[in-house]
């Protein structure tokens, strides 16, 4: 069973590797023409969709960035097809991503369709074997017309409609959470705190995945609070060895420079080394911190204007700017204090065997003479 929720989880991590550079880019060109349209006193481009000269430009170049956020389902079904059957199950899964589009199934149709493509082209290689001059007629003709036609009728006939109902429901009620401050900072919480919990993990991922796919529906504030609590905790730790720099090996020095840099770019796996030298105590403390800094950023105003930007630098996408700002810091100061209280991150067995070998030293140079 375990090896089971192994192999489920690497499944999953995989296509959402793929979907990662689609919808960072996706969202970096909508938010750049957004830019453009605010700067020319206009907040939707929609009404250039017709008309000539250079906004409509931008409206197209703001509707690559759309498209290219809206691949996030067929490209995540296509690469847990992948990733459980390779090359072979490619048609199949991207298939099934774009009929999870087409039937409002969302992500979770994605997910659903990508593991079925998967499993069924695996089960087609082993059980459908034909030698001779044949044989190519199976990866080109026969597995494809199987599985794709397998994946169409699930998706367009068994679970399309359920699926479409489970995605629609969920996105009314998020809707509905995020037109409510106090349901705000309870979205805060829980998506901050999901973020921080595993760093790039499974967890971590399932927020990440929840905020962009929610992004593709027009709700960008769960996406908001992603890329805060994203940026808490590496940057916490870098913060940590500016504050206490005595409190920490040389190693984890220099990764704290690289733990500031990816805390700015909005890397969260920049926290690892630091999170592991006492996960105990420090992964409730990084819990806590992204909570607390997204949480703080809902209270402070944070709002809605664009599709958003992650990134220290992703606050020019954000309602009150400030607010978003202060969100990171907020949660990164907590991380920052709080872990140098928390934890030694001295190497002390390698200091200790250091100053044995320089008193060694000390007493090798040492000449006594008794003449």
């Amino acid at each position: 069973m375990k090896s089971q929720a192994n192999a489920f989880k690497t499944h999953l991590m995989t296509g959402i590797s793929y979907v990662l550079p689609v919808i960072i880019a996706g969202s970096l060109v909508v938010a750049l023409a957004k830019i453009i349209s605010f700067a020319a006193g206009y907040t939707d481009l929609s009404q250039f969709a017709e008309t000539s000269g250079f906004l409509h430009y931008i409206y197209l170049f703001e509707q690559v960035g759309w498209t290219a956020i809206g691949l996030l389902n067929l490209v995540l079904g296509g690469y847990i097809a992948f990733s459980i059957a390779g090359r072979p199950a490619l048609a199949a899964g991207l298939v099934g991503g774009a009929l999870a589009s087409s039937t409002n199934a969302g992500f979770i149709g994605a997910v659903v369709a990508g593991f079925f493509a998967g499993w069924l082209t695996n089960w087609v290689k082993k059980r459908i074997v034909i030698s001779g001059s044949l044989a190519s007629a199976v990866p080109l003709i026969i597995l494809p017309l199987i599985t794709v036609g397998a994946i169409g009728i699930l998706m367009a006939l068994v679970l399309g409609g359920p699926l479409g109902w489970i995605n629609t429901s969920l996105l009314n009620w998020i809707t509905e959470m995020t037109q409510s401050n106090v349901n705000n900072v309870v979205l805060a919480l829980v998506l901050g705190a999901m973020i921080a919990f595993d760093m790039g993990g499974p967890v971590n991922k399932a927020a990440w995945m929840a905020g962009n796919a929610l992004l593709m529906s027009g709700i960008y504030l769960p996406a908001i609070l992603v890329n805060i609590a994203i940026c808490i905790p590496p940057l916490g730790y870098g913060i940590a060895t500016l504050l206490k720099r005595k409190n920490f090996s040389p190693e984890l020095l220099e990764s704290g420079k690289g733990s500031l840099v990816m805390g700015i770019i909005g890397i969260t796996e920049g926290a690892i080394p630091f999170t592991l030298k006492s996960p105990l105590k420090l992964i409730p403390l990084n819990v806590v911190a992204g909570a607390v800094g997204a949480a703080t950023a809902v209270l402070l105003g944070a709002h809605e204007i664009m599709p958003p930007v992650g990134g220290v630098y992703g606050f020019f996408t954000v309602g009150s700017s400030w607010a978003y700002l202060a969100g990171i810091l907020v949660g990164a100061f907590i991380i920052g204090i709080g872990s140098n209280l928390l934890v030694n991150f001295r190497d002390d067995k390698e200091l200790e065997t250091k100053q044995a070998d320089k008193q060694k030293e000390e007493l090798d140079e040492l000449d006594i003479s008794f003449d």
